[in-house]
């Protein structure tokens, strides 16, 4: 709603030039739209019970034309003849964003893992094999599911997704360039 707003001010503001959607507007859609939860195992050695609760969205900050996305995780770890442990994961992530001319979405492709920290650090060595499964699902999710995506059901974004000619990300923000 507070996106929907901010967005229909800057639209009346401005009927040509560029749109900003800021860092802060990524990190609020991914957190509300593109949950992520996932079990892994191999049966008779693991069981993971994987959830990303929360993402911020980073944008070329660190390099030029790159997101980083921070996430915080919990899980819950399963071997054979102990006790489940619970713990928690952040892991930093770099991807190339991407805007989709055609329907009005941002997507995050190339998802490199650049750290990650697991609590309690006695899983750790447990724990560090299923890493590259968390990059392969988390990227192969975020391909397909968009970061951020026009609302086609508001005329002002409406218009916005029909006018973008091209985007460049810059410092905190993404913008979209209009021919209007």
């Amino acid at each position: 709603m507070l996106h929907a707003l901010l967005l229909t001010l800057s639209l009346s503001s401005q009927t040509a030039g560029p749109i900003d959607i800021t860092e802060q507007e990524l990190t609020q859609y991914v957190n509300q739209k593109a949950k992520y939860q996932q079990q892994y195992g191999l049966p008779g050695l693991f069981d993971v019970d994987l959830n990303i609760d929360s993402m911020q969205v980073r944008l070329g900050r660190q390099k030029a034309n790159m997101a980083q996305v921070l996430s915080n995780g919990r899980f819950t770890l399963t071997l054979p003849g102990q006790p489940a442990v619970d713990g928690t994961i952040t892991a930093d992530f770099e991807a190339k964003p991407r805007y989709h001319l055609q329907n009005g979405a941002i997507y995050l492709d190339n998802f490199t893992l650049t750290s990650y920290q697991i609590k309690p650090a006695t899983v750790q060595e447990q724990f560090a094999p299923l890493v590259g499964y968390l990059v392969q699902g988390l990227q192969s999710r975020l391909e397909q599911q968009p970061a951020y995506v026009l609302n086609t059901k508001d005329k002002e974004q409406l218009w916005l997704k029909q006018h973008v000619t091209r985007f460049e990300l810059l410092p905190g923000k993404l913008r979209l360039h209009t021919d209007k």
